[in-house]
């Protein structure tokens, strides 16, 4: 079983295919990834990646772990962030739209939205306005 730092090291090389940007991407040491790959490399017995000092390479298994893992990283990560809004109660979908047309007055309004406990006051002025219909 890999646990989430794992998971998320492996996932995020192999998608930098460079491991100062992947430790960057993850606030962790470079040292720290690389740890991690080596010891998911010896619990496989494969290698995942090729590297060379210039590159850093998927393996053919590398590529078809990431390949299995990633859509059901993104099925796990999406469903943890969709219970926390739920229990925030920031469900549903909020769409907005402006149709700007010729010779319309400067364009205000304000819109209140409630979903649950949670309350967001949406503003655009004159200025937004103009600058979406492309006539500042």
């Amino acid at each position: 079983m890999l646990e989430r730092h794992e998971v998320e090291a492996f996932l995020t090389l192999a998608e930098e295919l460079h491991f100062g940007r992947t430790a960057e991407r993850l606030r962790v040491s470079t040292a720290r990834i690389s740890q991690t790959i080596a010891k998911l490399e010896r619990r496989t017995g494969i290698p995942l990646f090729e590297r060379t000092s210039r590159r850093v390479e998927l393996t053919a298994a590398g590529r078809r772990l990431y390949e299995g893992v990633r859509p059901a990283w993104d099925q796990i990560t999406g469903a943890f962030e969709q219970a926390v809004a739920s229990g925030r109660g920031l469900t549903g979908t909020l769409r907005v739209a402006f149709v700007p047309f010729e010779d319309a007055p400067p364009l205000r309004w304000g819109l209140l939205w409630r979903a649950g406990n949670a309350t967001a006051r949406l503003r655009a002025f004159a200025e937004a306005a103009h600058d979406l219909a492309g006539t500042a």
